[in-house]
């Protein structure tokens, strides 16, 4: 006999404790989980292999079946560390069942402690291995999946948005021509208040214009690509503020605006004013949750070879789950909103050789839009 034969022949005689004990730990820690014949089964198997000395670990045929139970494991969604408890419940129980027999030799019992020990950690890793390859392998399927997905929502936005601006583009084109015909027939002596209710339709008409300029970004086929032009921020800003004045004026928000003269920007004007326009009302959105002073300020600058345009506001911060994907498609914390917004904005900008970006925090959120000006270029 080996040194460690008895204290084998010993556990071997108490397979079923050693098989009992462990399956008492692993239901009581998962309860659920391990139920039914098959799991008996396989636990059989396993305590066979790991008293199967006379076969080398690297050579016993359940590392050939390591792979279908892996599989097994992963199908059924069971975590990674139940494998790393299940190594240690059967630790436990092994160990509890030589205890009870004083007469085993302690130095003959930690041999074979240790023996067992270097088979079960050898089956874990094998089982831990494909179970990783598994779980990365179905991982990459899923985010395939929701990319198509995805891909596939924002194909539908952008079918969407060049029908909506065939559709809607003809009869603006009419209204403004008529628009213009109502302007050029009148003469000074006509009522004041009518000149007043054309600027209104007018300075709509251009916010409109502005939304379906924005909606197009999502559109591979785009009807009409605006032209790159040059414009100083003044010129960029003040049509946008001036359209949304009534609305600073009617909820009670002081708007501040500093800028740095000289400067030109190559822009796409209309779909930079829609992402100014977007900012900003998204700006007063979150100042109409507080009741205390509603500040709103407009800074430009030059930062390097870029000018930077921050807007801020002292509302409440964005919420944090979003802010990592924030300028993502349909990412949004308002009740009624799209999350079309800011996705929209970021590729007008990217389109522009510039880049949006925030910070948010409980006193103050500031939105900042970068154009460089060394990169930009007429289209």
């Amino acid at each position: 006999m080996t040194r460690v034969d008895k204290e084998l022949a010993y556990l071997r005689e108490h397979k079923g404790a050693v098989i009992e004990r462990w399956h008492a730990k692993i239901r009581k820690a998962y309860p659920g989980y391990y139920e039914g014949a098959s799991v008996l089964l396989e636990t059989e198997r396993y305590f066979e292999y790991l008293i199967s000395l006379h076969i080398p670990k690297e050579q016993h045929e359940i590392l050939s079946k390591a792979p279908e139970w892996a599989k097994r494991l992963v199908e059924h969604n069971i975590p990674l560390h139940h494998i790393l408890r299940s190594h240690h419940y059967w630790r436990n129980a092994m160990n509890e069942v030589l205890a009870q027999n004083r007469e085993l030799d302690p130095v003959s019992t930690l041999l074979l402690l240790n023996e067992l020990e270097s088979r079960m950690q050898l089956y874990e890793e094998t089982v831990c291995h494909i179970f990783l390859e598994l779980t990365n392998a179905r991982m990459t399927e899923q985010e395939r999946a929701i990319t198509q997905l995805h891909d596939d929502r924002l194909n539908l936005i952008g079918k969407m948005a060049a029908s909506m601006a065939h559709e809607i583009r003809n009869p603006l084109t009419s209204i403004k021509g008529f628009l213009k015909l109502i302007r050029e027939s009148m003469t000074h002596e006509d009522d004041s208040k009518i000149y007043r209710y054309l600027n209104v339709v007018e300075n709509e008409f251009e916010n409109i214009h502005m939304q379906i300029t924005g909606l197009l970004s999502f559109s591979k086929k785009r009807v009409i690509e605006e032209p790159f032009v040059h414009v100083t921020p003044r010129q960029l800003l003040d049509s946008v503020v001036s359209l949304l004045n009534p609305r600073f004026l009617n909820e009670n928000v002081n708007l501040t605006v500093e800028l740095l003269e000289g400067e030109l920007l190559t822009i796409q004007k209309v779909a930079v004013q829609q992402v100014i326009s977007n900012v900003i009302n998204n700006g007063l959105d979150a100042l109409s949750r507080i009741k205390h002073d509603k500040e709103m300020g407009i800074r430009g600058y030059m930062r390097n070879d870029a000018y930077v345009i921050e807007f801020s506001n002292n509302g409440p911060a964005i919420a944090p789950e979003i802010q990592l994907t924030l300028f993502e498609p349909f990412v949004t914390d308002k009740v009624e909103g799209t999350g079309l917004g800011l996705a929209i904005c970021k590729t007008i900008m990217q389109k522009n050789n510039g880049g949006i970006s925030f910070i948010s925090a409980d006193d103050r959120t500031t939105f900042t839009l970068t154009f460089q000006i060394n990169e930009q270029s007429e289209a």
